[in-house]
């Protein structure tokens, strides 16, 4: 009799959902269809226009749409407003509070007007001139204490996914949950801290496993209901390696079609087992090409064989191109910057970007923290450089932080800039067309950077630590960079008289 009664109320919802324009199932059991709205602004207009692929195939501009601003993770923005003759005149427009004492990890998106950001399980759509709210969803009427780092838009959907690896998608008007997709099983310790990628019709996903218990997949689910249309295993389904997660976004060629996903590595356990390690078909620590429309491997590289210590390959994978060569760009947490041709996988240059790599077991540098790590490195189309965070030294060693310049064919270090504080966050690096560099210290201060000496331009000090990655975009011509530092959004502008 309960099942029966179970069954019918099913049923209804799904009956009363469709008319409402909501395509609900059992995945989405436990979810909260609704979001809460702000009164006071009850009359500002999100745009009903719909984000076509055209509008994620244009990059930045006065819109940041994808993660990694654009799909080859150039991190760059083209706004120019901001430079090295006006950056002096910089100001703090607004503050946003997300999650009080959180440290999050969020990177927004913005478009026409709208940010949309993130912490576990909540998503917040803010005014991106004022910073006032327009309204927030939060999966579970209990606050998540876990990491997110952003969500994806497409048509009319915020795609996100919630910590316990539920797909879900939002109107980005209302924030009303539209559909949402069980894509993992929580129960078996998998967990998800990504922003989707979107490719078309599809969604691209990835998945956290804390390097063990379970195998890493990258998967495509339809933006229409979030059906699954492919799943790509990191690992052999049928051998007893674990690990290899792939929970950071990757990287996408449009002319191509092909995706590039970094690779995470075995527990240690595994990674020091030599004949485990080199199990066939098993493409830990590796970079992987899949097909788009497939998802199935055109090539995999692996990099850093049998490391002492979990550093793994998930860093972002920058794609440009020089002269006929398409290449990705990769400082890995293991100190060495690679460049790699990305139509067959190889390796043209490996070298390190810290003063010290050993990869002995005895006292391996770079430290346990790695030599950079998740956050946005950028590549600068202006300056043709390639901008990183990095952290030298060795385990149990101070490790001082260096936002970095690399000649990316050389990999010659141009100048290194020492930032404040200890390593205890380190955030992204954004360049733009105003040969301006926008990153953070240790310290808790965001700072402006000089693309082409390296010398400190501005600062400001947030009382935060930061671990996210700063972004660029303009609202009514002004131009604005957001960072997340600690559970707040910090927006800054130039001064402007009224």
């Amino acid at each position: 009799m309960r099942n029966k009664i179970h069954i019918i109320f099913l049923l209804f919802s799904l009956l009363i959902c469709t008319k409402s324009g909501i395509i609900l199932g059992s995945d989405s059991l436990g979810l909260e269809l609704k979001s809460r709205k702000n009164w006071f602004t009850k009359d500002f207009k999100i745009s009903p226009s719909k984000v076509t692929t055209e509008d994620l195939l244009s990059g930045p501009g006065r819109n940041w749409l994808l993660y990694h601003g654009d799909y080859k993770a150039n991190h760059h923005s083209p706004l120019s407003e901001i430079n090295r003759g006006t950056v002096g005149s910089l100001v703090t427009k607004w503050v946003y509070p997300i999650a009080s004492g959180a440290s999050l990890r969020s990177s927004p998106i913005v478009y026409e007007g709208v940010m949309y950001v993130t912490a576990a399980n909540e998503v917040h759509a803010l005014d991106a001139k004022t910073g006032q709210w327009i309204w927030a969803w939060r999966a579970y009427e209990k606050r998540s204490s876990g990491v997110n780092r952003g969500v994806a838009i497409y048509e009319n959907k915020i795609l996100f996914s919630t910590s316990d690896c539920k797909l879900v998608a939002l109107n980005k008007e209302t924030g009303n949950l539209i559909w949402s997709r069980q894509y993992a099983d929580s129960g078996k310790k998998y967990f998800s801290t990504m922003a989707p990628l979107v490719i078309k019709d599809k969604i691209i996903m990835g998945v956290a496993d804390n390097n063990d218990h379970e195998k890493g997949f990258v998967a495509a689910f339809s933006v229409l209901d979030g059906r699954e249309l492919w799943r790509f295993w990191t690992l052999p389904v049928n051998s007893e390696l674990v690990g290899a997660p792939t929970w950071l976004t990757g990287s996408y060629d449009p002319s191509a079609d092909v995706i590039y996903w970094p690779v995470g590595t075995l527990p240690d356990r595994q990674r020091g087992n030599r004949e485990l390690y080199n199990t066939h078909n098993a493409y830990h620590d590796s970079i992987v090409a899949l097909d788009a429309i497939t998802g199935k491997p055109k090539w995999t590289v692996r990099l850093g064989k049998h490391l002492p210590v979990d550093w793994d390959s998930n860093e972002p994978l920058v794609l440009i191109e020089k002269g006929k060569s398409n290449l990705i760009l990769q400082a890995n947490r293991n100190g060495m910057f690679y460049v790699i041709d990305r139509v067959g996988g190889k390796i043209i240059l490996e070298k390190p970007f810290i003063k010290r790599v050993d990869w002995g077991i005895k006292a391996p540098c770079p430290s346990v923290w790695g030599a950079t790590n998740w956050m946005s490195p950028s590549f600068s189309s202006r300056t043709q450089l390639f901008y990183v965070v990095t952290t030298e030294g060795c385990v149990n060693e101070e490790n001082p932080v260096y936002l970095r310049a690399i000649e990316p064919i050389s990999g010659n270090i141009k100048w290194s800039y020492l930032t404040r504080g200890s390593n205890i966050a380190m955030s992204g690096a954004l360049s733009t067309d105003g040969n301006v560099i926008f990153s953070s210290e240790s310290s808790g201060h965001v700072v402006a950077i000089d693309a082409v000496s390296g010398k400190k331009l501005w600062d400001f000090n947030t009382g935060r630590s930061i671990f996210a990655s700063p972004i660029s975009y303009s609202v009514e011509g002004q131009q604005l960079v957001s960072i997340v530092a600690g559970s707040d959004v910090f927006t800054f502008g130039l001064h402007t008289v009224y």
